[in-house]
């Protein structure tokens, strides 16, 4: 994930001049893997509480910094990529407005606020759709279903396109012997690869419906509607006939992979060691805004509320989405302040337990706002959609930093924010 983190390190910010190192550090301890935007989390963690920094030398507020500098429209990335319509800024507004960001606050509070970004990950997949005798319907997908609802959505998004119920589909997921090739869960990209394959095969299911009904019915196609469970001509509700019928009298079998989005060109050639994503397909933008309290004698810090603002295209599933948002920032508070692997001077994990690898609980996790920027993202996923999963993470643990530095007075060189390394932070300040 070298690419991802070297993008990451600028940030979705208009910069002129770039030029940025990435280093694979290979040690003895115990091996690492992926988790929910591995790299973006902890570069941009840095990254923003730099450009904190960087506003308190210029004398303006941050929040007043990312709004001169952040990309728009027509803008260019790190590597010359030119910016289709997005909506980073209106996400920074949104953030600050649902926060609160300029009411005053008691000395041991602060708002801190944090912008990321995270690409969309192009990949092929495919699906089959089955209709049965009775009206019924069967989704194929080797998509897997880890809890996040991506997959659980996808009757809705095929009931949508064939005028049936959601009911009336059942789902065979998570085999690729029975369905197609797929990446798996990772890269966000379950609804934008997976929901892309489903939504043909579900074209596909309605090509087959019009032209066996026009048959049926002895009409155009083009005069037919599917509606109810049923394929009528328009205007005369009385002409109709039903899915059942028409699944009973033949096979009726869909299937689709949909076109693989690509990704966007870019000036590339000081690029060295190109494994993918020097170009961010249809960035996933995010600004989140941590109002928090420190106890400065103790250097314990409670998170009472995030504001979270994001642009991932056209949401299909609200109620997923938002959950997506929710979890994703409980894991970056986690991050922010107790999760940290412990090892011994032979390299063995000290803490490889529940009881000492803090995760955050629900008495631990603060109110948590989203709210979305839907602008359709061009050439990307179905409907005009972006990946969720992964960017909820991407900016949390660096709001956070950024609120305790207003506190303390400087900011926590290192993660987890302890409350042992806020305590000391705050001394140092002190001096």
């Amino acid at each position: 994930m070298r690419t991802a983190a070297r993008a990451g390190a600028c940030g979705p910010y208009q910069i002129d001049n770039v030029s940025v190192e990435s280093y694979l550090n290979y040690t003895n301890q115990q091996p690492s893997g992926s988790v929910r935007a591995p790299t973006a989390p902890q570069v941009c963690w840095a990254l923003e509480q730099h450009m904190d920094e960087l506003a308190g030398e210029l004398g303006i507020d941050p929040v007043e910094l990312r709004r001169r500098t952040l990309i728009e429209e027509g803008a260019e990335g790190p590597t010359r990529q030119v910016f289709e319509e997005i909506g980073i800024k209106q996400t920074l507004e949104r953030a600050v407005e649902m926060i609160g960001y300029d009411r005053e606050l008691p000395e041991d509070e602060a708002i801190g606020v944090a912008v990321g970004w995270w690409p969309c990950m192009p990949a092929p997949s495919g699906a089959y759709i089955h209709l049965n005798g009775d009206g019924s319907g069967t989704i194929v997908t080797g998509a897997q279903e880890n809890g996040s609802g991506a997959v659980m959505a996808m009757p809705a998004f095929v009931a949508e396109e064939l005028g049936m119920s959601p009911d009336d589909f059942t789902l065979l997921y998570q085999d690729t012997a029975a369905a197609n090739w797929d990446m798996g869960s990772c890269g966000s990209q379950t609804t934008f690869n997976s929901g892309r394959a489903v939504l043909a095969a579900a074209a596909d299911v309605r090509d087959q419906l019009l032209d066996a009904a026009a048959a049926e019915l002895e009409t155009d196609r083009e005069d037919l509607e599917l509606t109810d469970g049923s394929v009528r001509v328009k205007g005369s509700p009385d002409r109709a006939v039903s899915v059942a019928d028409l699944a009973s009298a033949g096979t009726i079998h869909g299937k689709g992979s949909g076109e693989v989005p690509e990704a966007p060109t870019g000036d590339t050639g000081g690029c060295v060691g190109r494994l993918g994503n020097e170009t961010f397909l249809a960035p996933q933008l995010i600004t989140q805004a941590a109002h928090v309290k420190v106890d400065r004698g103790t250097g314990v810090v409670r998170v009472l509320k995030v504001a979270a603002a994001h642009d991932s295209g056209v949401i299909l599933n609200r109620l997923g989405a938002d959950g997506q948002v929710t979890g994703g920032v409980v894991m970056g508070v986690g991050l922010a302040l107790s999760e940290g692997t412990v090892l011994d001077d032979e390299g063995r994990q000290r803490n490889p337990h529940l009881l000492d690898y803090k995760l955050v609980t629900c008495s631990d996790a603060p109110e948590i706002e989203v709210d979305w920027v839907e602008i359709p993202a061009k050439g990307a996923g179905p409907r005009g959609t972006k990946g969720v999963g992964e960017p909820p993470q991407v900016p949390t643990a660096a709001a956070i930093a950024n609120a305790i530095a207003k506190v303390v007075g400087t900011h926590v060189r290192q993660l987890p924010m302890t409350p042992e390394r806020v305590w000391a932070a705050s001394r140092d300040a002190q001096r």
